[in-house]
């Protein structure tokens, strides 16, 4: 491990006083900044921080350990910033993948507000909902929406979260009346989400406990705009991210339901492949990202 890069994510700890604060401001997951932090204190053979679940505080070395070292890093900060107003605008192309409705919707606006802010940087963006690899489709970065990525060549990059919700067109609520509990849905038409792992079957949350619940699917897709119009029309109840059904919703377009049983959120992420040396666009681009949909209300309650 890089010890410098190391040393740059303590001060960012220190700075902002908490892991997921510091893994904002460097661009990268909060995982990735408590290894280098956990890494850089094996190194030094001492505790830099005092751990709690409310609150992270510098210990007596880290304090001396921080005065020691900011004013070297400063001065290296300065020389590179320096050397990057030297050098020309921004400019060279970002190849982006990410899913169609998401990308459709909200990720488009913002890469365009992106390319106004950097007029010299070409963008080609890439549409499907097929998961597609990053490294064999050469993509620079993947947008993915769902479980966190277990493929060790990827960085993955924690942006936010959305939520997910059931609901379903108030025609059909009065055809078929509105369910009090999970296991009435196995009597319901239900859509599918064509990409679900467990087929016809959506896990629920209530109270921090999962139930696992059969449903009846009577059309599937692997697009949830598909699903969300096929509700609208009464076709069915669906099981969809609030980014997509959200605005239905508040225009009465679809009721949730079962509000106290809801799928676990969705992890809104970057992937993209491990470089030391990540050109300055794509560094950029994913700060730009982040700041975009971090505080984003609509990815939590639609």
């Amino acid at each position: 491990m890089d010890k410098l890069t190391a040393m740059r994510a303590f001060i960012s700890v220190a700075r902002k006083g908490s892991f997921a604060g510091a893994a904002r401001h460097m661009g990268q997951s909060r995982s990735q900044i408590n290894r280098q932090v956990l890494w850089l204190e094996d190194c030094l053979g001492v505790s830099l921080f005092n751990r709690t679940t409310r609150k992270v505080d510098l210990t007596h070395a880290g304090q001396a350990y921080l005065a020691n070292i900011l004013p070297v890093l400063e001065n290296l900060d300065d020389a590179e910033l320096q050397l990057q107003e030297d050098q020309q605008t921004l400019s060279g192309t970002i190849k982006i993948n990410a899913p169609m409705s998401f990308g459709l919707t909200h990720l488009t606006p913002v890469v365009l507000d992106f390319m106004q802010a950097y007029p010299h940087i070409q963008v080609q963006l890439d549409l499907s909902d097929e998961k597609r690899d990053p490294l064999s489709n050469q993509f620079d970065m993947t947008l993915r929406i769902g479980p966190p990525e277990t493929n060790p060549a990827l960085i993955e990059h924690d942006i936010t979260y959305t939520s997910r919700c059931i609901c379903a067109a108030p025609a059909l609520l009065q055809r078929f009346g509105t369910p009090s509990s999970p296991d009435e849905l196995k009597d319901l038409p239900c859509l599918q989400y064509g990409n679900l792992v467990h087929g016809n079957y959506w896990d629920l949350l209530h109270q921090n406990k999962s139930q696992r619940v059969r449903i009846n699917g009577v059309l599937s897709s692997n697009n949830g705009d598909v699903l969300k119009q096929a509700a609208i029309q009464g076709m069915g109840l669906a099981l969809l991210p609030t980014f997509i059904v959200g605005k239905a919703i508040k225009q009465g377009q679809l009721v949730p339901v079962l509000p106290a049983w809801q799928p676990s959120p969705l992890l809104i992420s970057l992937l993209y492949a491990p470089n030391r040396h990540m050109a300055m666009r794509l560094s950029v681009f994913v700060k730009y990202i982040q700041a975009a949909f971090e505080s984003a209300e609509f990815l939590l309650e639609g």
